[in-house]
Order: C-alpha cells, then sequence, then structure tokens
C-alpha cells in the first residue's frame, strides 16, 4: 500500500508532566479520531483479516496528555485508491482496553475492535455483519471482567400509524460472538425526556457511564442504553445542564458545531460537562473573550453542579512558554496571554480533576496546532504540546480521551519502540548505558529521517521543522542544542 501523503509526527509533551514519569505508558490518552495510514508496526500491533481476506493491521502511537496520540493502519498489499474518500477510516468509540473504529475497502464497510494487553497478547478482532446498516450510532460497552464487551446499535423508526417513535437496539456480544436485537420501551420516561429522545441526534460521541453505553447529542443531553449484558436493554436520559449557555442564532440553530465549544466525558459514575461562553460565538479570531464553564453531575443526582468557571483573561502562563509560542506575548504587559489563540475545541480528562484541553492556533493558515492543558482550579496553563496538522493545515481532528494505554502494559526495553515515546521520555545523560546511548542514536536517526520527510514532502514550514529537531532525541545528547536557537 502506498505510503500516506504526509508522514506521522507524534506531538511531544512540554510542562511539568513531561519530566519524572517511571511509567511507559501514561494512564490514559487524547486520541485522535482519525487515523494515519502507516507501515510502520510497533509493540502495539495487532493484526486480522477481513471476510474478502484482506490483512489489516493497526498500531497505536501514545504520549502523555496534551501530547496528541494516534493509531495507524495498514492493508499489506493494498493500494490507496482501494479506499473510499468519502467514507474515511475513522474511531467509531473507545472504552478501557477496547477501541473500535471502522475502515471501507472498495465500498464494503468493516468495523475492528482492538484490545490492548501486555506485549503480544494484543488483538485486532473483525466484526461480523450487523441485522441493520450501519452508520456512526454503533458503540462500544466494556464489561467489569475486561475481557468482554458489547457493541450496540440503536435504529430509529418513525411509525405512521402509530404516529410515534420506535427504537430498537441491536447489540453484538464478544461472549457468544453474536448478534441480538431488541425491541426498546419509553414509557418509564417523562413526557420531555420522551421528547429529547426522539429528536437525539445519535451521531456525535459514545461514553460509558457507570455500566452503561451513552450516546452524547451536545445540544440536548445524553441517551443512555443499560442492562446491556442482561438481555434486556433500557433508555434512559440525561438532559444537559439548563443554564449552559447556547449559541443559537434567531430559528434556534447552533451558529457553529456544538463540538467546537462544548463536551462531554465520564468518570465512572461522574458525568463531566464544558461549555466555552464567547463574548461573541461569531468570531473566535485572536483577542476575543471567553470563559470556560465545567458542570458535574452523578447518575444518581437529579440535577447539574457548576463546579468551575475560569477567565480567558484571569489564565496564567509561565513565562517559560515564552520559547514555544512567543506569538502569546502582550505588546502592553510583556505577559502571555491565552486570548491571543484562536480556539478551537475544548475536551475533557476521564478523571476526576480540574483539567480541561484546549486545542487552538495562533493562526487559522498555521501548520501547526497546540492542545494545552488549564487547571481551572488553579487558572493556570499546566502543560502544551504542538501538534502538526500537515497538508490539512485548516482542520483540527477532534480527539477522544481515551483509557487505553494503561491496558498495554509493555515491557520495558522492548526492540520496537513508540516514536511518540521518544520525545517525551529522557533520562540524564550521565546515568545512560552504553546501550541507552546507542539506542538514543537511533532514535535520533530515524527522527532525522522524519524531518527529511518534512522538508521534502510536505514543505512544511521553518517552524514546524524547528519542532522537530527541538523535541526530538538529539537535543538530549548535545546539550548546546537549546530550544531558543536561531537556525539549523
Amino acid at each position: 500500500m502506498a505510503p500516506s501523503d504526509f508522514s506521522f509526527h507524534p506531538s511531544a509533551l512540554m510542562g511539568s508532566n513531561a519530566a519524572g514519569s517511571t511509567s511507559r505508558f501514561p494512564d490514559w490518552a487524547l486520541l485522535c479520531e482519525e487515523p494515519r495510514l502507516s507501515e510502520r508496526r510497533n509493540e502495539t500491533t495487532a493484526e486480522c483479516e477481513t471476510s474478502e481476506g484482506q490483512s489489516v493491521e493497526v498500531s497505536f502511537w501514545l504520549v502523555d496528555p496534551p501530547g496528541a496520540s494516534y493509531f495507524s493502519f495498514n492493508c499489506p498489499g493494498l493500494h490507496a485508491s482501494a479506499f473510499d474518500d468519502y467514507a474515511p477510516p475513522s474511531l467509531v468509540c473507545a472504552g478501557a482496553a477496547f477501541v473500535l473504529f471502522s475502515l471501507t475497502i472498495r465500498g464494503s464497510t468493516h468495523h475492528f475492535v482492538y484490545k490492548a494487553a501486555p506485549a503480544g497478547e494484543q488483538s485486532l478482532q473483525l466484526l461480523p455483519d450487523s441485522p441493520v446498516p450501519i452508520r456512526r450510532r454503533f458503540g462500544l460497552l466494556p464489561r467489569g471482567d475486561g475481557e468482554h464487551f458489547a457493541v450496540a446499535y440503536l435504529d430509529r423508526q418513525w411509525i405512521s400509524q402509530d404516529d410515534d417513535w420506535r427504537f430498537d437496539a441491536h447489540v453484538y456480544s464478544s461472549e457468544t460472538q453474536e448478534w441480538s436485537s431488541h425491541r426498546l420501551s419509553l414509557q418509564h420516561l417523562s413526557e420531555s425526556d420522551k421528547l429529547m429522545c426522539c429528536h437525539h441526534s445519535l451521531y456525535y460521541r459514545h461514553i460509558a457511564v457507570a455500566g452503561s453505553l451513552g450516546w452524547v447529542d451536545l445540544l440536548r443531553g445524553v441517551l443512555l442504553l443499560g442492562n446491556l449484558f442482561d438481555g434486556d436493554p433500557v433508555i434512559e436520559f440525561i438532559p444537559l445542564p439548563e443554564s449552559r449557555v447556547n449559541f443559537l442564532d434567531k430559528d434556534g440553530l447552533p451558529y457553529r458545531a456544538s463540538e467546537y465549544y462544548c463536551n462531554v466525558a465520564c468518570c465512572d459514575d461522574l458525568l463531566k460537562f464544558i461549555e466555552i461562553e464567547f463574548d461573541d460565538p461569531l468570531v473566535r479570531t485572536n483577542r476575543k473573550g471567553w470563559r470556560a464553564n465545567v458542570w458535574n453531575r452523578k447518575i444518581s443526582w437529579n440535577k447539574w453542579e457548576l463546579c468551575s468557571t475560569v477567565d480567558v483573561a484571569k489564565i496564567s502562563v509561565d513565562q517559560s512558554y515564552s520559547v514555544l509560542l512567543p506569538q502569546l506575548r502582550s505588546d502592553e504587559t510583556q505577559k502571555l496571554d491565552l486570548q491571543k489563540l484562536i480556539f478551537y475545541a475544548p475536551v475533557l480528562s476521564t478523571r476526576d480533576d480540574n483539567l480541561f484541553y484546549m486545542m487552538a492556533k495562533v493562526n487559522a493558515e498555521d501548520e501547526t496546532a497546540w492542545a494545552i492543558a488549564v487547571d481551572m482550579e488553579c487558572a493556570a496553563v499546566e502543560a502544551m504540546a504542538p501538534i502538526t496538522l500537515g497538508q490539512d493545515h485548516y482542520h483540527i481532528a477532534m480527539f477522544c480521551p481515551c483509557d487505553l494505554p494503561k491496558y498495554l502494559n509493555m515491557t520495558p526495553g522492548a526492540d520496537m519502540d513508540n516514536p511518540a515515546d521518544k520525545c517525551s521520555k529522557r533520562m540524564p545523560v550521565a546515568r545512560w548505558s552504553v546501550k541507552q546511548c546507542v539506542v538514543q542514536v537511533l532514535w535520533t536517526l530515524d527522527w532525522l529521517r522524519e524531518l527529511d520527510q518534512c522538508l521534502e514532502i510536505e514543505r512544511s514550514t521553518y517552524y514546524t521543522c524547528r519542532l522537530l529537531l527541538q523535541f526530538s532525541p538529539v537535543s538530549s545528547l548535545r546539550s548546546s542544542i537549546r530550544p531558543s536557537f536561531g537556525r539549523f
């Protein structure tokens, strides 16, 4: 298969989280929903075949948040033209050790589930065809034992003779390896919740909520499907906070897609909802104000609680970040100011913490975006990492928080290393063994090849190339290389 039009450039972690980490993989990751097309393999690689006998390989490239993590796929022997531009490969859902993604080859759509495990034990499974055509209403729910999962699809149809909507759940069990279909009742719901379910989009994102599978609609709420493993699924509905800010036009339609200003995450039975309140919802250019509001709600509660609010004007940025983003410096105060960035999307962690992650750019045409961790309790930037966008630099992909990395539990010192780890895990030179020095040299050679691709193929800007060199292992080997150097 032909390689991707853009080479793979994992983002590097910078900030307080970058040092002192002893785990090979983070506990969780911000996983890009758009995969890379790559022949590269590592310790996470798993493979299987489609029903037509086509081999499919999947690999993950993981770093600590706010660094951007990716997964890549490869179909050996298959030309890139076999993939459908109108149905690109995508991450559908992630939960615990499992990731569900779709891949369309020559008009035929396949769904795979990757299961993370210690090196050599990870697996990739092709799902059998479902009873009904599959769109983006698919969701995955891990079972508590960590070994099995359920995949569910909600089918909603208008029944004209009854003047009502009918819901059916189609559920695949990894234990029985079969699909089952179930008619769902909405009679136990209130009239307002029933109306929300009937108008729910069922498309945006899926989350696991205290043993239930949730379909997220950022304008309405979370539709929950419980009892998936008991064979008798039940629908529940959790509306979004009533006091949230809605950016609607005179016709009651959103100015922008809701994922660009709000998001939902879950930590066990704690739901978290974030919304960015802009001074002007139509304009996201530099120097416009905004506030981040976060609500919490446990499943057992009957209301949301506003737990955190922070104004961008009050978020402090350590002066050391001026090396990375000198454009943030205010001409008046000489302090770093996040208001000078264009805000693209917020992401919440799957932890019970006060952090949120903002995806931003300095200029809309930049080929580098930034993922920035903001501590809402301290109103301060905790860390930031660049995201290289390549040719499609006007678009910032969405990122899904997932717990997959902690289930990989790789053995340190394996032969195949994560290129994203190369730039975020370092050791003092004085403590290196000869073997470790050799590994660093090999890493550096690999990064130089990446840099060559960046210059020759992508025609990237000087700034993007500087980032690649600045945060590659070569900067660990030579103390004379500093982040503030002026030219190659």
